[in-house]
């Protein structure tokens, strides 16, 4: 494709992001394709994301609420391909919706090995529900054993449970619902250093972690549930609109990150 260039509304002209340009050729190397109405939309995500700071500090992002499968599957900066295991469905410009059973998918994301923002005591995972599940049960996870556990349940009845590479923390949500983008990290060495957000807002702690992983796991995130040690556990119900992970942000920048990606969701009218 031809595209290098793009008229933006605040009035100025700018080559289209490298980073997008070069999504868009992985998308098509893997079987899919990007419209130039999608390019300019997650042109303006990555531009806004590297505006703010956060481009730097994330190691990557998943559409899955893309025009197509391939393109939903091939990862925004590390352009890596997804696996759907056990046939998730995809609604385009929607999200993948998992079975709660047997289908999820395989993000191919090794924290321990692929990780470049994110480290031992350095972690922030978000997830971006589109229907309201309750449910103990994982919408993005990993557990490589010793604690090393990355995993988030964004409704357990009135809770958002998390674990931020440790086991056990868990915040009341509000408002009562596990749509929308749950965010959470681990912000240092404590078992206090951990947080959740909703929709960008800071959540009120029930419990710290009650351990902490002393390195990252060593098994791939899976979204619709939780990789364990290779295998799929705590399968989720769930409609999975986008999913992101990388280093710990700050209040500010948890902030800043749920409007960078209400604004993509909106853009293509995906947002909740």
């Amino acid at each position: 494709m031809a595209f290098v260039f793009l008229n933006r509304v605040r009035g100025s002209t700018r080559a289209f992001d490298a980073d997008v340009l070069a999504w868009r050729d992985a998308v098509t190397v893997n079987g899919g394709s990007v419209s130039l109405a999608r390019l300019i939309v997650v042109d303006q995500f990555v531009f806004s994301e590297k505006t703010t700071g956060l481009w730097a500090l994330t190691d990557d992002y998943l559409g899955f609420w893309a025009e197509n499968a391939a393109q939903a599957l091939t990862s925004l900066k590390q352009r890596r391909l997804a696996t759907a295991v056990n046939s998730p469905t995809f609604t385009a410009d929607r999200d993948y919706t998992f079975n709660g059973t047997t289908s999820y998918a395989d993000t191919g994301f090794v924290p321990g090995t692929h990780a470049a923002a994110m480290n031992t005591s350095s972690v922030h995972v978000e997830v971006y529900e589109r229907t309201n599940v309750n449910s103990t049960a994982s919408s993005l996870g990993v557990n490589s054993g010793t604690n090393r556990a990355i995993s988030v349940f964004p409704r357990n009845a009135s809770a958002v449970q998390v674990a931020a590479n440790g086991i056990g923390a868990s915040y009341t949500l509000s408002p009562l619902t596990s749509v929308g983008l749950t965010q959470f990290g681990r912000n240092g060495g404590t078992v206090n250093d951990v947080y959740a957000a909703k929709n960008g807002v800071d959540l009120v702690q029930l419990a710290p972690h009650t351990a902490l992983g002393a390195s990252l796991p060593s098994h791939s995130f899976y979204a619709g549930g939780a990789n364990v040690s290779g295998s799929l556990a705590q399968p989720r119900a769930a409609s999975v609109g986008y999913v992101a992970w990388g280093a710990a942000l700050t209040g500010g920048q948890r902030l800043a990150r749920y409007s960078n990606v209400q604004a993509w969701a909106t853009s293509i009218g995906a947002q909740v």
